[in-house]
């Protein structure tokens, strides 16, 4: 970027005038010579799947499904948004091509850069997400401009019997208007490509005709040739396009900076416009975490920093397919409601030129380093990027940190690194797939001899896999370490059959010591992977993974974005196992509920619930299983065409089970059932259901989680109770509505409701020594809550049962870190049984 304003600035000099004509300068511009303008686009058609080329009233369709076609303000009137992988024009004109002299022109605002397809497209070879290309892809005929994979400005035309390249060596600017320009000159054998008025690149080649070909399609925002995976177009522009001209002569240089200067663009609005995109998608969830469109997997670098949480992520914004992948990034202020920021990595020329993968972030001494794998298909390396605040942007270590695999030990690939603070060294491990005798997944370990992270020093390999006796296949990746305190884990997901497995133990400096040979499961069933892991606003450990859809690619296609975000959920470690419950913030997202109590079905039962139905809800329910043998839910339930999805725990052989045979008449979406043995005490079982559409989260017992996806038809939303071979109790039950939207969640701070409980709260404003006394307490009844500071961060935890004898709960006053609660107001929010309390607390 650098080198970029450098060439801006010395030619802006040598014009001697800015990028835009001083207010003072009186000086009549250059005059171009519009009727040398043989084929011009406008895009200011309102609505509709066509565009007009208005010297020859041509009509152009654009490319995707009826009513899919987007406009934004342009340059000037409209603009068309192209969408990488649908959303161009196409079409043909009856025109006569000049052979000696042309020039191209076209403002474009892109989103990302385009595709470069890793496994099928040479590095040499550049993608050209063209403006406007008519190129036989036979012959080569025609002339093409557009930006490549690494956003650079390429131009592509035949002179004679030789196709000619030419490619500006800067790339133009994400999501900001730029006029890019292609001149070429067949008879002095010279073309030259301009950015925003000014000449970027020039080169020579042997004169010549231009050749065309009259009866070449045109593509308006995606290359002539064919590129696709797994059924996507991979060539096609992802972010607007307004003003394409050719023109029937080389412009000047002059003339070029005044068709620049004719327009001020106001920053475009690439914003995805959900609310209608999606609009009739009944699959999409709405207080997940998603991406606005497109691609996303594996979460990873969750940060907390300056009262902001920041979450990354694998992304491909060019569609909902794997390929050609960026760093995605969100920012939330809770946890619960975010908002997609742009990009702030991705492939360029050199060792991650193929594609930006996994890694982690940290924070040392207040600097946020992000650690991440580059990939150029040859081999991967890790590479570094630092960021200031408000931390959109990020600058990459010119080269990598760590340049390639381990040569003395035999591998078979080697990313994802994960760093952590041990004593006062810092370390890093990086999964792999070792070689040597037995295939099994491992961790190789470096040590940071520099403080600035950029030096790393090879320690051997930190823990290896048995996959005989422990189960953990023949690779690792997206490895977690943290250290609970009188324990440590070390969490790893194998392949294949992917699944985030984790073992405690101690980390020596030199090699992880585990307690036990077997891993435990993350997830009672697997489907939730790769969590991302940091310590929220007061310390809770804080978890977010990625929930696949399981989906085909034609469902992809069809939807138009990939794969959800788990809720926040907090870990603790406790004998020896991790606990899951959902964060304290998701409270804010319950608006009204339905309320049950002692509920009794059994196998006959139906529509228990009163006809409780929903598509964004949670469940906050105690059942007693009686004499069942199968007790659960019946979720996305429709008798009228045999639509339901069935999450139960099986006494009999001690397993929970999701139920998909039924989940979904519709195609290409998973009908295959999940299980996993886990034996339960014998008692309630205390459900949290989280339900968002297509993504169900199931929290058991404030200990155990997994999570699931349910594709139902249209309608098939009752909510009702299942068990089998016998008679079970609900003894409380509540539905609560969730509201939300958007990119990602947006929280409802919902007006308090008639059934929420407040205790007494004596003495109070006190120093210390809180107590909340509740009422009309029968039975023993647990409470589970949290105290929140006045900026809705949870301080204190607390837990307690009580009874009708004893209905007093307290709090000293002190927080979880150790520290005295500070001057101010605080609320204490969370349940007494399955009943939402809340009180005020000032601490004076």
């Amino acid at each position: 970027m650098k080198k970029y304003t450098t060439i801006i600035l010395l030619s802006l000099l040598v014009l001697g005038c800015g990028s835009k004509k001083h207010a003072d300068d009186t000086t009549p511009p250059p005059t171009t010579n519009e009727t040398a303008e043989l084929i011009s686009f406008k895009f200011n058609e309102s609505s509709g799947q066509t565009i007009n080329e208005t010297k020859t009233n041509a009509t152009f369709s654009i490319n995707g499904p009826s009513g899919s076609a987007e406009r934004i303000t342009g340059v000037e009137g409209k603009a068309l948004r192209v969408n990488g992988f649908y959303g161009w024009a196409t079409g043909k004109l009856n025109v006569s091509y000049p052979t000696n002299k042309v020039c191209v022109t076209a403002w474009v605002a892109p989103s990302a850069f385009p595709v470069q397809r890793k496994d099928l497209d040479q590095l040499s070879e550049n993608t050209n997400a063209s403006l406007f290309s008519n190129v036989n892809t036979t012959t080569n005929a025609g002339v093409a401009l557009g930006i490549d994979q690494y956003g650079r400005i390429i131009g592509q035309f035949k002179v004679g019997t030789a196709i000619v390249n030419i490619v500006s060596d800067q790339q133009i600017e994400l999501k900001k208007w730029s006029l890019v320009s292609l001149n070429i000159n067949g008879l002095s054998g010279l073309a030259s490509l301009y950015l925003n008025g000014v000449k970027v690149k020039a080169i020579a080649f042997t004169s010549g005709n231009i050749v065309w070909d009259n009866n070449a399609t045109i593509y308006i925002g995606k290359e002539s040739k064919i590129k696709t995976i797994a059924g996507f177009d991979t060539n096609g522009l992802t972010g607007a396009i307004d003003q394409v001209s050719l023109w029937g002569k080389d412009l000047t240089d002059a003339e070029i900076l005044t068709q620049y200067n004719k327009v001020s663009p106001a920053i475009p609005n690439l914003k995805i416009p959900i609310e209608t995109r999606f609009a009739e998608d009944i699959h999409r969830p709405k207080y997940h975490l998603l991406p606005s469109s497109a691609w996303t997997n594996e979460s990873h670098g969750l940060l907390y920093i300056d009262n902001k949480y920041h979450l990354f992520s694998q992304r491909n914004y060019n569609g909902p397919y794997l390929e050609h992948i960026n760093w995605g990034h969100y920012v939330s202020s809770d946890l619960v409601s975010w908002e997609e920021k742009t990009q702030v990595l991705w492939p360029q020329p050199g060792f991650d030129e193929v594609g930006i993968w996994s890694g982690h972030a940290v924070i040392r001494d207040g600097q946020p380093y992000i650690f991440y794998t580059g990939v150029n298909k040859a081999k991967a390396g890790i590479g570094l990027a630092t960021s200031s605040a408000p931390y959109d942007s990020w600058i990459k270590n010119g080269a990598p940190i760590i340049a390639n695999v381990p040569s003395n030990i035999a591998n078979a690939d080697f990313r994802d690194p994960f760093v952590f603070q041990h004593n006062s060294d810092w370390y890093m491990m990086v999964g792999t797939g070792l070689r040597t005798g037995t295939a099994r997944g491992g961790l190789f370990l470096y040590k940071s001899i520099s403080t600035d992270f950029k030096q790393w020093s090879q320690q051997g390999t930190m823990l290896e896999g048995n996959p005989s006796a422990d189960g953990t296949g023949d690779f690792w990746e997206m490895p977690i370490y943290y250290n609970f305190g009188a324990k440590s884990i070390v969490l790893i997901n194998k392949l294949p059959n992917a699944n985030a497995l984790y073992w405690t133990g101690s980390f020596d400096g030199s090699k992880f010591i585990r307690d036990n040979v077997v891993p435990e499961r993350l997830e009672v069933i697997n489907h939730l992977l790769s969590p991302s892991i940091h310590p929220d606003a007061n310390g809770n450990l804080t978890a977010i993974g990625i929930v696949p859809d399981g989906v085909n690619s034609a469902k992809h296609k069809q939807q138009g974005w990939a794969h959800v975000f788990s809720l926040p959920r907090v870990w603790t470690l406790v004998n020896n196992k991790i606990k899951q419950v959902p964060h304290p913030n998701l409270l804010n997202l319950r608006g009204t509920s339905k309320n049950f109590t002692n509920v009794s079905f059994d196998q006959n039962s139906s529509n228990v619930l009163n006809g409780a139905s929903g598509t964004q809800y949670e469940i906050v329910a105690t059942v007693n299983p009686g004499t069942a043998t199968r007790v659960g839910f019946s979720l996305n339930k429709n008798l009228a065409i045999g639509e339901q999805t069935l999450i139960y725990y099986d006494f009999t052989t001690k397993t929970f089970v999701v139920d998909r045979s039924k989940s979904s008449i519709l195609p290409d979406v998973p009908t295959s059932n999940q299980s996993s043995n886990y034996v339960l005490p014998a008692g309630d079982i205390r459900w949290r259901i989280f339900v968002d559409a297509s993504v169900i989260e199931v929290f058991v017992n404030e200990e155990l989680a997994f999570a699931t996806r349910s594709f139902p038809s249209a309608g098939s939303n009752q909510i009702d109770l299942y068990a089998q071979g016998g008679t079970a109790t609900a003894t409380d039950l509540k539905i609560y509505n969730i509201q939300g939207g958007g990119t990602a969640s947006v929280s409802k701070n919902v007006e308090l409701k008639e059934d929420t409980i407040h205790p007494v709260v004596y003495p109070n404003p006190s120093t210390e020594n809180f107590n909340f006394k509740f009422y009309n307490i029968e039975k023993t009844t647990a409470v589970a809550a949290y105290v929140f500071d006045i900026n809705g961060f949870p301080v204190k935890k607390i837990e307690k049962l009580i009874d009708s004898e004893n209905t007093v709960v307290n709090w000293n006053g002190y927080m979880d870190n150790g520290m005295k609660a500070r001057e101010g107001v605080y609320i204490i929010k969370g349940f007494v049984g399955n009943d939402l309390f809340d009180a005020k607390i000032i601490v004076k």
